[in-house]
């Protein structure tokens, strides 16, 4: 899958959540590799980097808890609600909804979806 494909994926997953603004792959690094983005107020730059942050800082804490790793993040605001999904331990997908507007079983089950086609190629299995 190229570059281009990642986005179609990205732009597919988006189309199939009612509500949804945005998907991004993402290295746990917070280096985005693609995005699909319809508003244009969420810098996907900055989202990428500040989700990442927020990743590792819930790993600590269910490290330290000893309850495992964090297979999954849901956050939101009065305006959003973003979704992070882990693809592996390297990548993690998100998902921007708008607040009120979606239905978080459908995004939970079109991301799983999601992460399952990405983790075939980004692990070559």
């Amino acid at each position: 899958m190229d570059l281009g494909n990642y986005e179609q994926r990205l732009k597919e997953l988006v189309e199939s959540i009612p509500g949804a603004v945005s998907a991004n792959l993402t290295g746990i690094d917070g280096i985005g590799i693609a995005a699909h983005n319809l508003d244009p107020a969420l810098d996907p730059t900055l989202a990428d980097a500040e989700f990442a942050t927020m990743l590792a800082t819930a790993n600590r804490a269910a490290v330290n808890l000893q309850v495992g790793e964090i297979s999954e993040l849901i956050f939101a605001t009065e305006n959003i609600m973003i979704i992070l999904k882990m693809v592996g331990h390297d990548f993690y997908i998100s998902v921007g909804m708008q607040a009120g507007a979606g239905n978080l079983g459908m995004a939970r089950l079109q991301m799983r979806w999601a992460v399952d086609d990405f983790a075939k190629i980004l692990y070559e299995l």
